[in-house]
């Protein structure tokens, strides 16, 4: 159908919250509230909706039903449920819209989010939309997202994993059909040189590889991708911590014709008691050509910044 123009106006909202509430003749008996073990949410949101091309053909109006159902385990699970059905307002009216639901992929729609596992699990899953979602270092996969087409809803997902200095990452873009897959594996190269207790991410090796089946609806064809990268800084402190003078170093591609090799340096002066900070800074990067290509260019750059994070 091409891209279109959504118009949007609330006329309804219905919500039920799963929380369990003490009464207040119940505080003098408990002397302290208990730990939540989960909360629900379940909502059913009522809106009329119009779907106007960008050029040529009539407009269609829509009434659209959204329930939502929404578990929360606390951090290690998360369910959130839900989409929208479009009913047609005109036009053999009463009728769900067929490209909401055409494909195996749009079913994957019904799972907004699932979360298994925490940040600091070993081990972790996500299901759901993708917005503005990147593969790790983000040398392959940057700021993509799975929700730009309006007839295509797919569910896609993600899992991360640690092992020691070890760390994985795999993602789909639709978990139902064959179309844009990868990973990426890296070595945090500092933890395994100078032990558990080194700031992680400092010194990393990582490899990684995307291939795009092309099945999304039949429209693209098969490609397939795959890159070494490393990454590394080194700083060191000096005079009470307030100075700081760090390398670092970045190489695209090893291993390929056309590899990138870039560097740089900064220095940290910390003044007014640490509170503000002078830096300077210079090395090489990588710019944008006018033909879309990227090309390594110098750079340098002197300012002011304040962190309170010390």
């Amino acid at each position: 159908m091409g891209n279109r123009w959504w118009a949007v106006r609330w006329l309804g909202l219905l919500a039920m919250r799963g929380v369990a509430t003490a009464s207040p003749d119940s505080e003098a008996s408990v002397p302290e509230e208990q730990p939540r073990s989960g909360s629900s949410l379940a909502r059913l949101e009522v809106a009329t909706l119009a779907l106007l091309p960008r050029s040529g053909g009539e407009a269609e109006g829509f009434v659209q039903l959204e329930p939502t159902l929404i578990l929360d385990g606390g951090p290690e699970f998360g369910l959130n449920l839900g989409a929208p059905v479009r009913l047609r307002a005109w036009d053999r009216a009463g009728r769900v819209r067929r490209e909401d639901w055409d494909h195996l992929s749009d079913w994957g729609q019904l799972v907004r989010g699932l979360k298994l596992g925490s940040d600091a699990a070993p081990v972790g899953v996500w299901l759901g939309a993708l917005e503005d979602y990147s593969l790790l270092s983000a040398h392959l996969v940057r700021r993509y997202s799975n929700q730009t087409n309006p007839d295509y809803h797919p569910a896609g997902g993600f899992l991360t994993g640690t092992v020691g200095p070890l760390y994985t990452e795999a993602f789909a873009s639709d978990v139902l059909g064959a179309r844009l897959m990868g990973a990426e594996v890296a070595l945090d190269v500092g933890r395994v040189l100078f032990g558990a207790g080194h700031s992680p991410g400092r010194y990393s090796l990582a490899v990684s590889a995307v291939h795009d089946w092309g099945r999304a609806r039949g429209s693209a064809p098969s490609v397939t991708l795959a890159r070494l990268d490393a990454d590394g800084r080194l700083a060191v402190q000096v005079l009470e911590r307030n100075l700081e003078v760090a390398v670092k170093g970045l190489g695209v591609g090893l291993g390929r014709p056309g590899a990138r090799y870039l560097g740089a340096a900064e220095a940290r002066w910390r003044i007014v008691e640490g509170k503000r900070y002078a830096v300077a800074t210079g090395g090489t990067l990588l710019f944008l050509d006018v033909d879309g290509a990227l090309r390594p260019g110098a750079f340098a750059s002197v300012g002011l910044g304040a962190d309170n994070a010390r």
